[in-house]
């Protein structure tokens, strides 16, 4: 009479036997496998350096935004008429006139 344990050591001896007979087999499914979760991983990096990437480019336009936006408020403070207006209201300045002008020349 067969027992229970005797066929299931019997099924395993018959698998690891197949196994042996296909290692070749056997060891490219296993690279197979090995490869694909390599390809997967590689690809989930690749996919977070391009969402990376967006982020960053998305900071260096907000920042070049930010560069204009000062360049151009740098530029209206700047302007002669609005100097030339502060420094008649705050600081009492007037243009001088020709024979208030002296010419400095050096000997």
């Amino acid at each position: 009479m067969i027992t229970k344990i005797n066929i299931e050591a019997d099924l395993a001896k018959y698998i690891f036997q197949d196994l042996s007979k296909y290692k070749l087999t056997m060891g490219l499914l296993l690279l197979n496998v090995i490869l694909a979760l390599a390809v997967v991983h590689w690809a989930q990096l690749n996919r977070q350096m391009v969402i990376q990437q967006d982020v960053l480019l998305q900071q260096r336009d907000d920042i070049d935004l930010r560069w204009r936006h000062l360049l151009l408020e740098q530029r209206a403070l700047a302007e002669h008429s609005r100097v030339e207006q502060i420094a008649r209201e705050r600081l009492a300045m007037d243009r001088p006139t020709t024979e208030a002008e002296v010419v400095v020349t050096l000997p």
